[in-house]
Order: C-alpha cells, then sequence, then structure tokens
C-alpha cells in the first residue's frame, strides 16, 4: 500500500521539493502584487476573501505557465485536485474584464521570465 502511494506522488510530479519552491516562488510573486501575504495565501483554514481570491491566483497560474495538470498542482499546493479545477475556472471567468486580464497577463508575463534552473551550466 505504501509503495503504491509512494508510486501515485511519482507519478505527480519528479521532483515535489522542486514543486514545492515552484510554488513558493508564485505564492510570493501574487502575494506582491494583491498585497496579500504569502502566509494568508498559504494558509489552510478559510482566511479572507482576498486570501481566498490570491489562492485562486496562484494555482491558476501555476496551472497554465507552467502546464502542470491539476493533480500536480493540487499535490504542490495541498489541496484537493477539484478545489484546484474550481480556482481556475473561477480566474478564467474574471479574465473576461479587461483591467484583470491585463494584470494576470502581466503576473503569466513575470512567470514566464523566471529561469527554469539557475544553474544550468553547473551539470
Amino acid at each position: 500500500m505504501l509503495v503504491q502511494a509512494l508510486e501515485d506522488i511519482w507519478a505527480i510530479t519528479p521532483d515535489p521539493r522542486r514543486d514545492r519552491l515552484t510554488v513558493a516562488f508564485v505564492t510570493h510573486l501574487v502575494a506582491m502584487a494583491t498585497d496579500v501575504s504569502p502566509g494568508d495565501i498559504s494558509a489552510h483554514k478559510r482566511t479572507s476573501v482576498a486570501a481566498a481570491r490570491a489562492r485562486q491566483i496562484a494555482i491558476y497560474l501555476t496551472h497554465v505557465t507552467f502546464h502542470w495538470p491539476l493533480a500536480r498542482v493540487a499535490f504542490a499546493f495541498g489541496r484537493d485536485r477539484t478545489t484546484c479545477a474550481h480556482a481556475c475556472h473561477r480566474i478564467e471567468d474574471l479574465r473576461e474584464d479587461a483591467g484583470f486580464d491585463a494584470k494576470l497577463g502581466s503576473l503569466e508575463d513575470c512567470l514566464r521570465q523566471a529561469p527554469r534552473q539557475i544553474l544550468e551550466g553547473a551539470r
């Protein structure tokens, strides 16, 4: 049973530590853009509406920018896959507003500019 659980985890992501670091990076970027603390965004308990929206943005950006399947996003954020799907749908609906879409586009551009691996030449 433990072996199966570990195989399921490895099927979701080849490196859970790296995924958690990526999620922390996205969370901090969203925190700076929304003026919501990273702790509130990462909280597993109910927080403010602003924190919930910032969390949804972080989930959406991770899914869209890095092309991660929702199961991987959910595992990295410590959430359920359906919660992440709901977050993505909510943010997609909000993108119909031109102002919100422009701000989200800026965050996507910022994430796309981030280096994939800083020590690429060290390998």
